[in-house]
C-alpha cells in the first residue's frame, strides 16, 4: 500500500511540472516559436530524428560560439549548451528525457542570439511602449519561476542560472527606462528562455518509478 502511494505521488509531481504552463501559451518566449520543432512528441523521436536534432543543435551552437566578443551571459550559454548536447547522446537517456533536453538547449541557445542581437539594437522607439511593458510583466512572472526550476533540477549551476536570468531581466527594464523597447523585450525573452530551459532540464532529471509488483 505504501508503495503504491510512493508511486502515485511521483506521477502526480511529474505530471503536475508538465502541466505548470499549457500549451506555453503566456510565455514570453512561446511567441517566437521553437526552432526546428517536430511536433515535439516524445514519442516522435526515433534514432534518425535524434540524430537530425543532434546535427541542428550541434550546426546552431557553432553559430553561436563563433560570434564576436560574447558577453558573459553567453559564455555561460554556450557552456551549458554543449553540456545538455553530451547528456542528450548518453544511451540512457529516454525519449521523454531526449525531447526535453533539446527543448533546453534550443532555449538556450536562442537566449544567446537575444542577447547579441540586443547589443545591436540600441534604438529609441516610443512607439512599442506599451507593448513592451505588457511583454516585460509576462517576462517578470516566468523569471520569479526560475528559482524554483533551478531548485528541482539537479543543476550544480542552478543558482548561476538564476543569476543570469535575473541579470537579464534587470538589464531588460533598464533599457525599457532608457525608451529602449525593442532591446528590453529581447533581453527580457533571454531571460524567460533560461527560465524555459530550466523547466525542461527540471523535467528531465525526473524520474518515473518502475510500476509496484504484486505479491
Amino acid at each position: 500500500m505504501l508503495q503504491m502511494i510512493w508511486v502515485v505521488k511521483a506521477v502526480v509531481a511529474v505530471l503536475a511540472l508538465a502541466s505548470a504552463f499549457p500549451g506555453n501559451a503566456m510565455q514570453p518566449e512561446a511567441r517566437h516559436g521553437q526552432r526546428g520543432q517536430r511536433g515535439y512528441d516524445s514519442r516522435d523521436w526515433t534514432e534518425g530524428r535524434k540524430q537530425e536534432g543532434l546535427e541542428f543543435l550541434a550546426k546552431v551552437y557553432d553559430q553561436r560560439v563563433k560570434q564576436p566578443e560574447p558577453g558573459p551571459e553567453n559564455i555561460f550559454l554556450h557552456m551549458r549548451a554543449s553540456e545538455l548536447i553530451d547528456r542528450m547522446k548518453q544511451p540512457q537517456a529516454n525519449n521523454f528525457q531526449f525531447d526535453r533536453l533539446f527543448r533546453a538547449t534550443d532555449s538556450l541557445l536562442r537566449a544567446s542570439e537575444r542577447i547579441m542581437q540586443a547589443r545591436k539594437n540600441g534604438s529609441i522607439d516610443d512607439d512599442e511602449r506599451r507593448d513592451a511593458a505588457l511583454f516585460l510583466q509576462r517576462c517578470y512572472f516566468r523569471v520569479q519561476q526560475a528559482e524554483y526550476f533551478a531548485g528541482v533540477s539537479g543543476e550544480k549551476e542552478a543558482k548561476q542560472y538564476v543569476s543570469h536570468t535575473r541579470g537579464l531581466y534587470q538589464q531588460a527594464r533598464s533599457a525599457y527606462d532608457a525608451h529602449q523597447y525593442s532591446k528590453a523585450r529581447m533581453l527580457g525573452d533571454a531571460s524567460s528562455l533560461i527560465a524555459a530551459a530550466l523547466e525542461n532540464i527540471a523535467q528531465a532529471s525526473l524520474r518515473i518509478p518502475d510500476p509496484p509488483i504484486i505479491k
